[in-house]
């Protein structure tokens, strides 16, 4: 059964995921934004999709300055990582719903088990 959850960008919501992950459980996030633009970076690393991925899905472009999206977010992602703030899940894969004048919504569900084992390191 899939779990329903809320966006905040908080630590709370963040351990909550992780803690859904450990289990291996589905979800749904409604993430409350209706535009790529408004998307946490921290969200959008956890689960390896960019920002142009969220727009491409809504067959928008991302606007703003070109250079944030290529040097500077990079950048902070990277950072974040290194103090381990920012953490990837792990065996999960992602779609993107984000419909047109609707919230994005970003649903989880563990790799299939044939998935894992074809792209574990031999």
């Amino acid at each position: 059964m899939e779990k329903s959850l809320t966006f905040n960008d908080n630590e709370a919501f963040y351990k909550q995921l992780l803690d859904i992950e450990s289990r291996n459980e589905e979800y749904c996030v409604d993430t409350g934004v209706m535009e790529a633009t408004g998307l946490p970076l921290r969200l959008l690393h956890h689960v390896g999709i960019s920002k142009d991925d969220v727009a491409h899905a809504q067959h928008k472009g991302v606007g703003g300055p070109g250079w944030m999206q290529d040097f500077v977010e990079p950048m902070v992602v990277k950072f974040n990582e290194m103090i381990g703030k920012y953490k990837p899940a792990r065996d999960y894969e992602f779609t993107i719903q984000a419909e047109d004048y609707d919230t994005i919504k970003i649903h989880g569900r563990p790799k299939a088990a044939e998935t894992r084992e074809a792209g574990a390191p031999v």
